[in-house]
């Protein structure tokens, strides 16, 4: 299902409100978001399961540092996204409005290249895969470590972890849907400056910068919404990637040392692969967002038609953000995946170095 056309946003707040992250609903006839009661109650009941189930479980399994650190990171995710929620301003509320005013007004039914359309998909296919493996297969993996009130305390593993995902693949469709916008917004400048023949040029030229001022706004509303539920998601994958590294490294040295089952076993390097991969994709669209916009600059630098218009929404461009950043400091993009996967290789290493002796007897 590609995310095009304003009925993709229907299903999005849909999935979203099912897991108590907005208090509205996007209506596709009208092409207006509404604000419901229903789903305001739903989403105040949602939310105090969501800090029962957190308190269940840090009780159930205090003392054991590898869950209580894993709850709190999913749980730090879930309290920003219960404050995006409810806070008065509704700022991804508003980001979603501009998106759609723009999908609807000028890029309805355009295509968005092969490039996007592949991204789409293999995010798509990486979240059902993420679902089936936190559903089905984590379970039996905690089983081991949460001794007491099992199937309590994996359903408020599943209420807390499926808000957290839901959290990414909104921002993901966010992300995405500028980046097409910055791609059809090139190839009309493309179109104005190399093509010949074209009538009223500086007229359509200003409409295109005057869309791409209004984008621009959209991309800092985008860091700002979305900077400290995305730090806490990034601290949430880290700490996945070490435990579950740990447990590789100790498969591979001291394989006696661990009492794990061999479909166990599997599972746990799958899911360190699969997490990996999925960080991988998700900067990947980051990085499209970066290369989309220093095509933009190329495509106004290397025009012969500069006017001063023209001129000094170069130079706006140029002093713009580049990149998706989070709270002022933090890029996201490929050097960041690399740079976690190799501070997660460090802590592993750092863990096993901890326990060498308890391993080795």
């Amino acid at each position: 299902m590609p995310l095009l056309g304003v009925h993709y946003y229907s299903f999005l707040t849909y999935l979203t409100g099912l897991n108590g992250l907005n208090t509205y609903y996007f209506v596709g006839e009208s092409n207006r978001f509404r604000n419901s009661t229903k789903l305001k109650l739903y989403c105040f009941m949602h939310h105090l399961l969501c800090g029962l189930g957190l308190a269940i479980m840090l009780n159930s399994s205090w003392g054991n540092v590898r869950i209580c650190v894993t709850l709190l990171t999913i749980g730090a995710t879930c309290v920003f996204a219960i404050n995006n929620c409810w806070e008065k301003t509704q700022g991804i509320r508003k980001l979603a409005e501009g998106l759609v005013r723009l999908e609807t007004k000028h890029f309805a039914g355009k295509p968005s290249g092969f490039a996007l359309k592949v991204r789409c998909y293999m995010k798509q296919v990486l979240v059902v895969v993420t679902l089936v493996r936190v559903i089905v297969f984590y379970p039996l993996y905690i089983k081991r470590f949460i001794r007491h009130f099992f199937i309590l305390n994996v359903a408020c593993y599943w209420l807390l972890y499926n808000m957290l995902l839901s959290a990414v693949f909104g921002f993901y469709c966010l992300v995405w849907q500028i980046c097409r916008s910055q791609k059809l917004i090139n190839d009309r400048m493309t179109k104005l400056l190399t093509k010949s023949r074209i009538r009223n040029r500086s007229s359509k030229m200003r409409r295109c910068l005057k869309l791409y001022s209004k984008l621009l706004g959209l991309c800092n509303s985008l860091n700002y919404e979305f900077g400290h539920i995305s730090i806490c998601v990034l601290a949430c994958k880290s700490w996945f990637q070490i435990t579950y590294g740990y447990e590789i490294f100790i498969m591979i040295a001291a394989p006696r040392a661990i009492d794990l089952s061999l479909p166990l076993r599997m599972f746990v390097v799958l899911t360190y692969v699969l997490d990996a991969v999925n960080l991988y994709f998700a900067t990947d669209v980051a990085e499209l967002f970066t290369r989309l916009r220093e095509d933009s600059l190329c495509i106004l630098r290397e025009s012969n038609r500069l006017d001063p218009l023209l001129s000094m929404f170069t130079l706006k461009l140029a002093l713009h953000r580049k990149r998706v950043v989070f709270l002022n400091a933090v890029s996201f993009d490929r050097k960041l995946t690399l740079t976690l996967m190799a501070k997660t290789l460090l802590y592993t290493v750092c863990w096993l170095q901890g326990d060498y002796k308890k391993l080795v007897h």
